[in-house]
C-alpha cells in the first residue's frame, strides 16, 4: 500500500507551517555528534554534551529576550520563498492545479 495515496493532501502539506523541513532536528542532531565525538560515548561525555547544550539555549533565550536579531535570510532563500509564495496564491487561486 502507498502511504502517500491514502492520506488527504491536508496531512501532508506543510506549506502553511512555520518549518516545512526537519532541518532544525537534523542541525540539533548534528550538533549533539560533534560535541559528544565519539560514536559510543559514556554516560559523562554524554552529561557533558546535554550541559552545554543546556547553556547554550539559555544563551540564546537571553539573546531572543534582549531583542536580539536573528540572522538575515540570503537573497537566494528569498527569492525561492517569494516564488512559492506567488505559486501558492496561484493555487489558492485555481489558476493552475
Amino acid at each position: 500500500m502507498i502511504i502517500g495515496l491514502t492520506l488527504p493532501i491536508t496531512m501532508w502539506n506543510v506549506n502553511d507551517c512555520q518549518y516545512r523541513t526537519n532541518n532544525i532536528c537534523e542541525g540539533f542532531h548534528n550538533r549533539l555528534n560533534r560535541r559528544i565525538e565519539r560514536a559510543h560515548a559514556n554516560i559523562w561525555s554524554f552529561i557533558k554534551s546535554i550541559v552545554s547544550e543546556e547553556a547554550r539555549f539559555q544563551h540564546l533565550h537571553v539573546q531572543m529576550n534582549t531583542g536580539a536579531t536573528h540572522r538575515s535570510v540570503s537573497s537566494s532563500s528569498s527569492g525561492i520563498q517569494k516564488r512559492i509564495d506567488i505559486l501558492m496564491a496561484r493555487y489558492k487561486n485555481n489558476d493552475i492545479d
